[in-house]
Formats: structure tokens, C-alpha cells, sequence
């Protein structure tokens, strides 16, 4: 049987941060018909079809108008997140200490930290570079290792096998980079400006982080798997976005992907799910809307629906105890609906019925996931947009494993699933 798991081990192969995400999303987006509009321009009419996307940071939202007025017919928007838990740099970064040449970090969300030591790192994200006319902003990857968190020998902490790791945030996470003289310059600005190819003196920062030089792969058995960084939760911007481009032909509602950055730290932010981003630009598309009716984003919420995707908690097969006995999903069983009664996750019977309907027209299987009940839940972006929005929604995703590693797991038959129950819900 084939699928899709190598599409979506080259999206994100080209993704490893925030920007560059949205960077390949835009691509794609081109060159299924979308165009730009900025937040700062006047928008001309959007007719029945228009088909459209803004950028913000790591966030993007891209839409297609539906044939009927938004008031009367609503949104459908699949929400997901461009961010993964990783190691950021720090403003002063450098500095060299036995000899060696260090980076300073910060752990951004909540990675499982052990998995990154003795890993072979690059980095990348948006350097901040001298402009005529000021800062100008550019993406920056550097795919080599550059970087390597060295792990301590064993025989000089024994300690270890009974205590467990747990290394010191501040002291243990700075990683390697090579020996240099106590006197040598920064080797950060000449890293990433000779990759831009512009002068060091220009440098002036940049919200850059470490990523795995190691590239995503199919693999298992059977070619049933995908293994690779940022799974979650860049395989549900891939699958949410190819849903949106699979729409040739407009449908009643005004559909959209809305990709936030920040999720990760709990989406406070000017491009995060808890902002008003969403809010103003549903409200600039209600606006500029070339078919119009009253009632505005008020009337236009009772008519809408939103689908948080966000990767989902397979069962291990070493750890089925963590599951609760009846909601054990499975890698390559389908969509998962996921479910917490303290609203955690934002989806309640009704719209969980949604997506049943959705699975059974496009021929996929559908499971359930809710955690044990002594065990904490965590969240979404879905409670946050509901919230803000007033718009009723749901919470899926596919099954995975190794969540928060720096290298993850998920069925590779997935992909296909969640692109055609997704597909589905844009369409209802």
C-alpha cells in the first residue's frame, strides 16, 4: 500500500524552525494558487474562490472564500502549530570555557532533554541583519553539525544507573563547538552571515535554535512508519495544509489552515493562538468579503467550526499501563479524537460526532484518546481559539510516539488519513 510519508519527510526535512515551516508552507501554497496579502495593505474585495494567506513571524493563516456569505455559511479552519520543543540561543551566546567554544541555551517548552545529547546539531531559524533603512529579517539554516551536547562518561558518574539523568539546564546543555583561543571573535555572526553572504559587522541577532542534522526517513518493517524531528506538530501543518490545497473548487464556508507559532510555551504572543491575530484577520476577510451579509464574525461564529490538530499519545507497547484501558490508539488506525472533560482538549460530543461522520464518508478508521484519570492532561491550541472565537471545535491528531524527542515516530499510513478526514471536515 502506498502513501504520503515521504511527502512528509521532505516538508519537514525544509522546516527546521518556525519560519522556515512557514517558509515551505508558502511554496506550496504558490503554487496551488495562493497569494499574499499583507496586514498593513488596504485588501481589495475577496470574491466566491479567492484564495489567499498572511504571514506573521512563524505564523501563518491562509484561506480560501467560500461561495456563500461568511456570516450566513461560517468558517472551517484546521488549526495546528509550527513549533517544536528545542534549545534556543541566547542574546550574549558565546564563550569559551577548557579550552572550548560554548553556545549558552535556553530550553524552549518542554523537549525531553536526554535525547539530545550526542546528537550531531545544526542551527537555523531568522537572523536580524543591518539594513538601509533598519533590521532586515532572514531566514538562516545551517545543515551541518555544528553543534554536539556531549554526554559524561559513565565511569565518572556511576551514579547514573541508579539516580537516573538529570542534567543541570544551566550547566550541562551548552553544547561543544570547537577549541578556540580565549581572545578569538565570536564565531556565531561569521557562521551566519557567511551563510547569507553578507558582512559580520551587519549581525545584529536572531531567534535562532539547534535542530538535528539527521534527516526524516520511512522506515520500519514495512515502510510503515515516519521517523523524524518536529512531528508535532509540523506532520499536522502538512496534512492540514494539503487538505486546504486539495480543495479545487470553493464550497459554501470560507475554509482555512491557521499555523501558530508558540504553542509550545503556551501561546501568549503577538503570532500565538491566545493573541488576537485570528480574531482581526477573520474580521478583515469578513470585511473585505465581495459577497456580504449582516451579522458579522458575531453571526458568522454560530456558523462555524474549527479543528485543533494536534499529534496524539499512541499506545507503547512497553508503556500500555500509561494508557487507560479503553482509549489505547494506534499508529496507522487513523484519525484520533481526543477528549478531556476539564477542556483541556476542546472536544465534546457533538463535535466529536463531526469528525466520526467525517472518517466514515472518507473511508477512515477513527479512535479515541482520553488520558487516565490520575494522570494530568495536557493541552492544545484548540481550547485557547475556541475561547477566544466563540466558535465550537474539536481536538485530533494521528497517533505517535517519542513525543517532545528530538526524534519522533508516526504511521506513515496516517498522513494519507488525516489529509482525507481533514479534507472531509473542510467540505461539511
Amino acid at each position: 500500500m502506498t502513501h504520503r510519508g515521504q511527502d512528509l519527510c521532505d516538508y519537514i526535512e525544509a522546516s527546521p524552525s518556525p519560519y522556515h515551516c512557514v517558509a515551505t508552507t508558502v511554496s506550496r501554497l504558490e503554487s496551488a494558487g495562493f497569494t499574499e496579502l499583507k496586514e498593513s495593505d488596504v485588501w481589495q474585495p475577496l470574491p466566491p474562490g479567492a484564495r489567499h494567506f498572511i504571514v506573521r513571524d512563524g505564523t501563518l493563516v491562509a484561506f480560501q472564500m467560500g461561495t456563500h456569505p461568511i456570516p450566513e455559511a461560517g468558517f472551517r479552519l484546521i488549526g495546528a502549530h509550527t513549533d517544536s520543543p528545542n534549545f534556543r540561543l541566547k542574546p550574549n551566546v558565546e564563550y569559551t570555557r577548557e579550552g572550548y567554544r560554548q553556545w549558552g541555551l535556553e530550553v524552549y517548552g518542554g523537549p525531553l532533554t536526554y535525547t539530545w545529547f550526542d546528537r550531531d546539531l545544526g542551527i537555523s531559524g531568522r537572523a536580524v541583519l543591518r539594513g538601509p533603512n533598519g533590521p532586515i529579517l532572514r531566514n538562516v539554516r545551517i545543515n551541518r553539525p555544528i553543534a554536539r551536547i556531549a554526554s559524561l562518561a559513565i565511569h565518572l558518574d556511576r551514579g547514573i544507573r541508579t539516580d537516573g539523568f538529570k542534567p543541570n539546564a544551566q550547566q550541562h546543555l551548552p553544547p561543544m563547538l570547537g577549541i578556540f583561543d580565549e581572545e578569538a571573535p565570536d564565531y556565531l555572526p561569521q557562521l551566519v552571515c557567511g551563510a547569507l553572504d553578507v558582512d559580520p559587522a551587519d549581525f545584529l541577532g536572531g531567534d535562532l535554535m539547534l535542530h538535528d542534522v539527521q534527516a526524516p526517513v520511512v522506515g520500519g518493517a514495512n515502510n510503515e512508519f515516519v521517523f523524524a524531528p518536529r512531528l508535532d506538530n509540523q506532520a499536522s501543518c502538512f496534512t492540514a495544509v494539503e487538505a486546504l490545497v486539495a480543495l479545487e473548487e470553493p464550497v459554501p464556508a470560507t475554509v482555512g489552515a491557521v499555523l501558530f507559532d508558540h504553542e509550545e510555551v503556551g501561546s501568549r504572543s503577538s503570532s500565538g493562538a491566545a493573541g488576537q491575530l485570528l480574531v482581526r484577520i477573520l474580521n478583515r476577510v469578513i470585511a473585505a468579503a465581495e459577497v456580504q451579509a449582516p451579522g458579522g464574525l458575531a453571526r458568522a461564529s454560530a456558523q462555524s467550526f474549527t479543528i485543533s490538530a494536534d499529534m496524539a499519545h499512541g499506545v507503547h507497547p512497553n508503556y500500555a499501563d500509561r494508557h487507560d484501558g479503553q482509549h489505547k490508539p494506534m499508529m496507522n488506525g487513523g484519525v484520533v479524537i481526543k477528549t478531556n472533560s476539564s477542556q483541556r482538549y476542546s472536544t465534546n460530543a457533538e463535535t466529536a460526532a463531526r469528525v466520526l461522520l467525517a472518517a466514515e464518508r472518507a473511508e477512515v478508521a477513527a479512535q479515541q484518546f482520553i488520558n487516565r484519570t490520575d494522570l494530568a492532561c495536557g493541552t492544545t491550541i484548540g481550547p485557547l481559539a475556541a475561547a477566544e472565537l466563540g466558535i465550537r471545535s474539536v481536538d485530533i491528531g494521528a497517533a505517535m510516539l517519542s513525543m517532545h524527542s528530538v526524534r519522533e515516530q508516526t504511521g506513515a499510513h496516517d498522513v494519507d488519513a488525516m489529509i482525507k478526514v481533514k479534507s472531509q471536515l473542510l467540505r461539511s
